[in-house]
């Protein structure tokens, strides 16, 4: 049985890509930049939640092999059709071993995912298996001023988690991840854009 959140997805790939511009979202970029200098082309580049492709067009443009794993078909085919994946997989996220052996990639990517998913242990142990010592791994977290743990989003239905530096670095630190660089920045809820969700894009390298 699908959860509620891969549903929401299914529903929504055919319009991802139009609403990402008409919201002016753009943390895929700033994941994108954050990233670059530590980049090589011919390298390969795991995106985590790949959905249509959006995170990691660019590092496909800049020379990397893009490999993706997404627990939504609809999304998947979407990529499919853009051509510029080297593989695709659909993969629940959550499970205990994604479909890949150890030390398999140089980077590892996971943008706009991880506020679907009240628990992030599963996603940093398993990045750390397969990225190689030195590798980067890139993501983004919703953050909230206020110290809130979750809300439920009145469109969709579907419960989102905020999760604040203290959980991100504990993660990061079990895993063996340090952190490069991190940004905060904002992204428009809806296309009307008078709410604004806050973002916090992390570059780590695996030690």
């Amino acid at each position: 049985m699908k959860s509620a959140t891969i549903e929401v997805h299914d529903n929504s790939a055919s319009t991802y890509d139009n609403m990402s511009v008409l919201i002016e979202y753009h943390g895929h970029e700033v994941l994108f930049g954050l990233a670059y200098e530590y980049l090589s082309p011919g390298d390969a580049v795991l995106d985590i939640g790949i959905g249509t492709g959006l995170s990691s067009y660019m590092f496909s443009k800049a020379g990397l092999r893009v490999y993706g794993i997404d627990g939504s078909e609809k999304m998947l085919d979407i990529c499919r059709e853009k051509g510029f994946a080297a593989e695709l997989r659909l993969c629940d996220l959550e499970a205990e071993s994604w479909p890949y052996e150890d030390g398999r990639f140089e980077n590892a990517i996971a943008c706009g995912i991880f506020h679907f998913f009240k628990e992030l242990d599963v996603f940093f142990k398993e990045t750390s298996r397969v990225v190689k010592k030195n590798g980067t791994f890139s993501f983004t977290v919703m953050v909230s001023e206020d110290g809130l743990l979750q809300y439920t989003d009145a469109g969709s239905g579907v419960i989102i988690y905020y999760h604040n530096d203290f959980q991100v670095i504990e993660l990061l630190n079990k895993y063996g991840f340090s952190v490069l660089k991190r940004v905060t920045f904002f992204v428009y809820k809806t296309s009307d854009k008078k709410e604004k969700s806050l973002f916090r894009g992390y570059l780590t390298k695996k030690v």
